[in-house]
């Protein structure tokens, strides 16, 4: 009933009373009204588009396609736009929310089953890039760890014996003394795959803030965590991604952005409708460092054909932004000066 007074669901185009009896043929609509979080103003760069088959390099917090509370700021929804002008568009990998890089699209459904065809058959090589925390070891690397998804709502897996079978190789390319960049090359395409094989060996992606989150413990996760404590853990990680309003108002104690006021995303009075819970709230914009992890896909080579991009600026030998990590994401445990993404600021 608030929605047909609010005049957003209509008959015929028209607005109604809700004792209006329907006739056959009647149009009805309903105007929904959402909130998508905020993601990276980073633009889509099209690698090719040739053959069917578009690649991209996608920003990282960017969505691939519609999911949970994004629609609108997704890759598809991007290409669709009228500043790509794509239309029928099939996605043949996908990559994580906060992963960037090398992203495959079919433009019809024959390509779409024809490169899934050879992805399944692992006749695709795949090159990742990422920076983890600690020293990793010298040497090529191979984890053969099987992993298994413990939470479908935050989507986190962790290694089991009752997981899936999944192998990546690692090698290192440089260590500063505090990170570590390394090239990864995974034969299997589980979710988060990379990232838990790297959780496992003690070298999360030094900014992850799932897999290098003390919620796995003072290790983080490393060598595995037994099964019997991961409803517990799941309860932590859950109050760690979306915590209470009442919590996420609370400042981090000796945050050092503690003073700075958040700049809120929703906008004034005016616009908001009623009856809606996220207009009456006001949460925070993300801060940049929140929008991403250091994992990129770098390079997808199949049978004729050769995709990349150019390195990401963390792999660079020249890359300091990894110096904020101790005080600012290790010292909270994996949030970002201590406030999860979206806090609630009024």
């Amino acid at each position: 009933r608030t929605a047909i007074s609010l005049g957003k669901i209509t008959i015929n185009g028209s607005a109604v009373d809700p004792d209006r009896i329907l006739r056959n043929g009647d149009l009805i609509e309903h105007a929904t009204h959402r909130h998508e979080p905020p993601v990276s103003a980073t633009p889509v760069v099209v690698v090719s588009d040739a053959d069917d088959l578009v690649v991209v390099d996608k920003p990282s917090s960017l969505p691939v396609h519609p999911t949970g509370r994004y629609h609108h700021n997704t890759l598809l929804h991007v290409l669709r736009s009228e500043e790509y002008g794509f239309k029928d568009l099939y996605p043949v990998n996908r990559l994580d929310r906060l992963t960037s890089g090398i992203t495959l699209i079919a433009r019809t459904k024959k390509k779409s089953q024809e490169m899934m065809v050879e992805l399944s058959e692992r006749r695709v090589q795949k090159s990742y890039l990422c920076r983890v925390r600690g020293e990793f070891p010298e040497g090529k690397i191979q984890c053969d760890e099987p992993i298994l998804t413990v939470n479908y709502k935050l989507g986190v897996n962790m290694v089991s014996p009752n997981g899936k079978p999944c192998s990546t190789l690692f090698q290192r390319r440089s260590y500063n003394g505090l990170t570590s960049v390394v090239q990864c090359w995974p034969k299997t395409g589980r979710t988060h795959q990379i990232r838990v094989h790297l959780q496992y060996l003690g070298h999360p992606i030094a900014n992850d803030p799932i897999y290098c989150s003390d919620v796995w413990g003072p290790e983080q996760g490393k060598g595995g965590v037994a099964e019997d404590l991961t409803t517990r853990m799941m309860e932590d990680f859950e109050r760690h991604a979306f915590p209470h309003e009442e919590e996420e108002s609370q400042p981090a104690p000796d945050a050092e952005r503690q003073d700075q006021t958040p700049t809120p995303t929703t906008s004034d009075a005016s616009d908001r409708v009623p009856n809606c819970l996220d207009c009456a709230r006001r949460r925070a914009d993300p801060i940049p460092e929140q929008l991403e992890i250091w994992l990129h896909s770098w390079k997808y080579e199949g049978e004729g054909w050769s995709f990349e991009t150019p390195e990401p600026a963390f792999a660079g030998d020249g890359f300091e932004g990894d110096r904020v990590l101790p005080e600012r994401f290790w010292r909270f445990g994996g949030k970002w000066d201590g406030v999860a993404a979206g806090v609630v600021v009024e």
